[in-house]
């Protein structure tokens, strides 16, 4: 009963605050209670005061920089076969887009983010239109954290590379491909027709897997890759932020994905989908298959490919 209190009291900082679940992670990762987030939310005198999110990421940025100078640097041990990706420059490209075209809508390039109910929408205030200044900071924060996503897989993928069952991993969707540039749901920049860069919301990884078997020890294979990712680079990736789409080799058949919940079945509706747990921590979700032009060449990243084994 505690902790559903204190989850509630969490869900009513997000939203007075406007965080992001990412700013939602650092607040938590700092020890912050829901409470001292609220009551330091600007008043309409205090203009001069920086928003609670704005503060919340300066204090885990200084957070990660102590932690860098005291922990190891450098990669994890990749085996062979390994490209690494994540060391690619921020894209300054979407930067110079975003920010020195007035109006992208004006010649259709412009996209929109999934029309999700809003609460923002409740409040009928003009809000103040973001700043220059807010802007590239939200955008900076967007390409860093992609680059942070593709740390966090090539981790994970370092890890499952060391599996004689996994045969391929692959990195795909958003944060395997240039950062597009729309408009967010967030009603300060919806308002203003404001473009920004996408925000990556998780990591996507597709792992051939000979032996499903193999699964519950690569559930908890990415746990520890994502906590080595914490204590070495000060990167804070969630486990439930990577999704293991499971490929048939010969095939290339999607097949479900790996489960986060730390036994199968976990008793949860999720785990009433049909066929899901058949295989022990291979999930399975309603109406839903992988579509094979996700994996198509030339889309995802191939980070990890075994060699075919010689016979004779």
């Amino acid at each position: 009963m505690k902790n559903k209190k204190r989850e509630e009291e969490w869900k009513k900082a997000k939203k007075l605050c406007r965080l992001s679940d990412d700013d939602l992670r650092m607040a938590r990762e700092l020890g912050m209670a829901p409470q001292s987030l609220i009551k330091n939310i600007p008043g309409p005198s205090q203009r001069w005061k920086a928003p609670v999110k704005a503060w919340v990421r300066d204090l885990y940025e200084k957070k990660i920089e102590k932690s860098r100078s005291k922990g190891p640097q450098g990669f994890p041990e990749f085996p062979p076969g390994f490209s690494p990706v994540s060391e690619e420059p921020a894209p300054e490209w979407a930067f110079e887009d975003v920010r020195h075209d007035p109006d992208p809508a004006a010649d259709g390039a412009l996209t929109f983010e999934d029309d999700e109910w809003d609460e923002d929408r409740l409040d009928f205030s003009m809000p103040d239109p973001p700043s220059k200044a807010e802007i590239v900071e939200e955008n900076e924060f967007s390409a860093r954290r992609q680059r942070e996503f593709r740390l966090a897989g090539e981790y994970v993928a370092a890890a499952f590379a060391a599996f004689d069952s996994v045969r391929k991993i692959a990195l795909f969707g958003s944060v395997a491909r240039p950062l597009a540039v729309e408009v967010p749901r967030i009603r300060r920049y919806r308002d203003a027709r404001q473009p920004m860069l996408h925000r990556c919301k998780d990591v996507d990884l597709a792992v051939w897997v000979t032996d499903l078997s193999a699964l519950p020890a690569l559930r908890k294979a990415s746990i520890h890759a994502l906590d080595r990712l914490l204590k070495e680079r000060g990167i804070g990736v969630a486990h439930h932020q990577v999704d293991v789409f499971v490929i048939e080799p010969d095939s290339d058949r999607y097949l479900g994905c790996l489960c986060r919940f730390n036994q199968c079945p976990k008793d949860k509706p999720e785990c009433e989908v049909e066929n899901c747990g058949a295989v022990k921590f291979l999930r399975q979700f309603e109406d839903f298959t992988l579509p094979r032009e996700a994996l198509a060449p030339g889309k995802p990243i191939i980070l990890f490919e075994r060699a075919p084994r010689l016979e004779g």
